[in-house]
Order: structure tokens, then sequence, then C-alpha cells
């Protein structure tokens, strides 16, 4: 039996925790390195994170401005007249815009439908303002993979370059179409009758790590309208019907950031039409939604690549929800979410062995000023979290502190 003591000449035992947190770093680093490589780099051409709006009727001059001004560069109607999509192109070109253009899904089960798009799509595909093709809207039940495969061969036939896109909510298929897309959409729509903060959010997240594991780029649909507009599709043995209404701030950041920590490939908000007429608030999207879109796109400016974003696998484990991006400046940006409805007196969360130094965080954005730090791969908020609050940092290397004579 020996003295219980090493041979200091024997080289240090591994460190296992560090050791498994380099191999997923290293993993994640790997996969997202080959996502960009399969992509062919920029997914779009157009935007490095397109950022668009549903909806977005009748495109008048001031209109499109608006949305402009409130961060979106891409716009969508769901008319599919040669009037509509003639307007809507030629409105979108004339304010520097693009189009999610809106195929007419009713062609997949009619006879001769798929002679009918193709010609829609041999008329357009040229137009400057074209983004990419919008092919099917929550498809289920008789709308199978099988039924769109056809469709999705023709424009890829047609237009080989342009994206196809097909937008999914969480039932029980939602998953059986990443061959018949290129571009992955997905949507849920939480903020019901719930008070804050007791709407189950969360599920924005769940959402996307689960779409993300599919291996297609993927694009969340925010939550722009109160159920308010859909309130006949509600049961009200279920559902407070005077108590719907929109998402806060908070909300409203969770559901665009939280996501974005997964790394997407934009964001197309569901919709302006119900956030400012049917059941809708002009002030609230003024005052709530705007605010948090421009401040996205004033994020994705900043940072290297907006929709690779190092993601720490560890604070999920706590119900945080962080990631980290390279900025064109600087050491970059980091954000931590807390994916959870109650309030963090103490906010801690371990960011997996990745940083070699120790960090200042500078709040950036709508971000709360208070003390945080990046010490030894731990991100601590001294004065704690809101429910859902999201905070984005700008990193900034701590000083060392001068020895001691």
């Amino acid at each position: 039996m020996g003295s219980g003591l090493r041979d200091p000449s024997l080289p240090p035992r591994p460190n296992w925790n560090t050791m498994k947190s380099r191999i997923r770093s290293l993993l994640a680093a790997v996969g997202c390195a080959l996502a960009s490589v399969l992509a062919g780099g920029d997914l779009f051409s157009f935007s490095r994170f397109p950022m668009g709006v549903y909806s977005s009727d009748p495109h008048s001059d001031r209109q499109l401005e608006t949305l402009k001004a409130a961060g979106f560069d891409m716009i969508h109607s769901y008319g599919t007249s040669e009037e509509k999509y003639d307007t809507i192109l030629n409105q979108a070109e004339k304010h520097g815009l693009k189009v999610m253009f809106n195929l007419n899904r009713r062609l997949v089960t009619e006879e001769g439908g798929l002679d009918k798009m193709r010609a829609v799509v041999r008329r357009y595909k040229t137009h400057p303002a074209l983004g990419f093709w919008y092919l099917y809207d929550e498809p289920a039940k008789d709308i199978t993979p099988a039924v769109l495969q056809p469709f999705y061969d023709m424009l890829r036939e047609e237009a080989p370059d342009i994206k196809v896109a097909i937008v999914n909510c969480w039932d029980k298929t939602w998953s059986k179409y990443g061959h018949v897309l290129d571009l992955q959409m997905i949507d849920i729509y939480p903020v019901r009758d719930a008070a804050f903060p007791e709407a189950q959010i969360q599920v924005v997240a769940k959402f996307t790590a689960a779409a993300k594991k599919l291996g297609k780029p993927v694009m969340f649909v925010p939550q722009l309208c109160s159920w308010k507009s859909f309130a006949k599709q509600l049961d009200e043995k279920k559902y407070d019907l005077q108590a719907l209404r929109f998402p806060n701030p908070a909300e409203m950041r969770y559901m665009t950031y939280g996501p974005m920590t997964y790394g997407l490939c934009g964001l197309f908000a569901y919709s302006y039409y119900h956030a400012i007429r049917t059941g809708g608030d002009p002030k609230w999207f003024d005052q709530v939604a705007a605010p948090v879109f421009r401040e996205i796109r004033a994020f994705t400016d900043l940072v290297e690549k907006p929709s690779e974003p190092v993601t720490f696998q560890r604070p999920d484990d706590g119900n945080y929800l962080a990631a980290f991006w390279k900025g064109k400046e600087g050491d970059g940006y980091l954000i931590l979410a807390n994916s959870w409805p109650l309030a963090r007196p103490a906010a801690q969360a371990y960011l997996d062995g990745y940083f070699e130094r120790d960090f200042d965080l500078i709040p950036w954005g709508a971000t709360r000023p208070g003390p945080a730090t990046l010490t030894k791969n731990k991100v601590s908020v001294e004065t704690g979290m809101e429910p859902w609050e999201v905070m984005v940092w700008k990193l900034q290397p701590k000083t060392e502190a001068a020895p001691k004579k």
C-alpha cells in the first residue's frame, strides 16, 4: 500500500470537468464551421441577419419607412394576385427592402397547380426585391412532405440560388419537412392570458434548440401580436379572453434574444397587421416592439457573424441561456438570459471553459446597469436578474492589478 502521495515526477492528473468542457466547446466550434461550409458562407446575399415582418400590407411609403426605421429589412403579404405581387415587390425595391414571396399554397392540392406556380416563379424570380420563396404556412395532416416535394423540386430547378422556406408550428409532424425546405422557420406564440411573469415563454428557446438539431438554418418567428386577434380560436373555458394581452418589453427581449443564443439566420415577426389593426395597438408597436427590434439590428451590426454565436451548454442546467459573439471591434459581446419566471437574487452561470482571461461586463443597449463580471469562466451579476430578463454586455478585459511593492 502506498503513502497516498503522488510521485511529483509524474504528469498531473487530468481535470475531467475541464476536459469535458473543452471537448464540448470543440464540438460546438466544429459544428459551426461545418454549418458555415455547408451553407456556403452567408446564407443570404442581401442581409447578414434578415429581420422581417409578416402582413406588412398595405405597403404604403409611410408604413414601409416605419418598418425600416424599426430595424426590419424584409416584408411579406399573404396576397397572391399578380397585382399584390407587383405592388409589394416594387414598393420593397423602392425602399431598399426584400420580400418573403408568398406562393399560393392552395396550388399544392389543385389540379395543374405545379404548372401554375411555375409560371408565377418564372415571372418574378429575377425581381431585384425577391428575398426567398415562402412555400407553405404550417403544413400538417394531408399536406405531407410528399405533397410538397414536387413544388420544392420545381423551385430549386427554376431558381437554384433562391432559398425555399416553410414555417412550422410545434405540432406532431413539424420536424418531418426538412427535405422540402432550405430555411426552417418556426413559430409559437406563448403570451396569451397569463399575467407576467407566468406565461411560459421558455418554449421559444426549447423549440429553437430542437429545430437546430435538424441541421437546416433556422429563422424564428417572434410574437408580434395579442391573442385578442385570435380570440375566436380559443376555448373560453381554458382562457380568460378578457385577460389576453401583448408581450411586455421583458418578454419581447426574451422571445428574440433567447432564440438567437442558439444561432439563428434571422427573425420574422408575426405580424404587423395584427400588431396595429385587428386586436392591435399602434402604441404597443411603437413603444414596446420597435425598440427591441431596433436594438437587435444594432447588435447584429456590431458582431462578426450574427448567426454563429458560441452557445454555452452548462448555463442551461440552471435555466439560463448564454452565448458569446465576437465583435467587429473589441473582444465581443455576451448575452445571459434568465430562462425562468422567478427573480434570481444572485445570478451566476459557468461558461464551459471557453474564455482564457477575465472580463468586466459593460451593459449594452437596454440592459440594466449594474456590476457584472466574467471571472474564471463564471459570469456573475451582483444585482441578480428579474424574471425572463436578458442582459447584453460588451466584454472589457480586466486590468491586471499592480503588484504590491
